[in-house]
């Protein structure tokens, strides 16, 4: 057993690394296996497809960033509205930091689109989606501490702005990663910056006066 579970763990993190190096697009089982010092067969005794392995591997990433995420909310201090400004701006940091994991990201959602062909099996497609939310119940608490202490006004739809921030702010963050370079050239701006100024403007909107 203990042999089984070190094979599987070397599959993932070399996939892990093909994945974030090549692309998901560009990795092939072979690949994996020549990374791993393994053959194709032995990886296919652990995982049936590639979309197999990239979705492990975006359950680990997203596991990280969830963790990452629930740390940073447990040191918030402040009103809801000071709270909701630091845990924004600290996970465009995290994003900043993690292009590689971005555009991985990005790919994913990309390959995975809702008419793809591409497929994984179903225990990996339900563990995904039982993780895929964990930052807008965080956002949501901070939202309705925020309506407690009046820092934030009291007749938001919830909801809908937390939906709104997460989804703006993430396919930002993953349009940063790629086309960074691109964005900076076009507008003499850094990306970040520019996420950074969406907080600003989502603050200002929901803002108690």
């Amino acid at each position: 057993m203990e042999k089984t579970n070190e094979t599987k763990n070397l599959i993932l993190k070399k996939s892990r690394e093909i994945f974030l190096k090549k692309s998901l697009f560009n990795s092939t089982m072979s690949d994996i296996a020549e990374r791993a010092g393994l053959s194709r067969r032995t990886i296919y005794r652990y995982f049936d497809t590639k979309e197999d392995l990239a979705y492990e591997i975006t359950i680990e990433l997203l596991n990280e960033w969830n963790s990452y995420q629930k740390e940073i909310f447990t040191n918030l201090r402040g009103t809801g509205i000071e709270r909701l400004e630091i845990f924004l701006n600290k996970l465009i940091d995290y994003m900043s930091e993690k292009a590689d994991v971005m555009r991985y990201l990005s790919e994913f959602d990309f390959y995975f689109q809702d008419k793809t062909t591409h497929a994984a099996n179903e225990i990996s497609k339900n563990r995904f989606n039982k993780i895929i939310l964990k930052s807008d119940d965080l956002l949501e608490e901070i939202m309705i501490l925020g309506k407690k202490d009046k820092s934030i006004k009291k007749d938001i739809d919830i909801k809908l702005i937390v939906a709104t921030i997460s989804n703006v702010l993430w396919s930002f963050g993953q349009r940063i990663a790629i086309r960074g370079e691109s964005i900076k050239k076009e507008y003499n701006l850094d990306g970040i910056s520019l996420i950074k100024k969406q907080v600003d403007i989502y603050i200002a909107a929901i803002k108690e006066e």
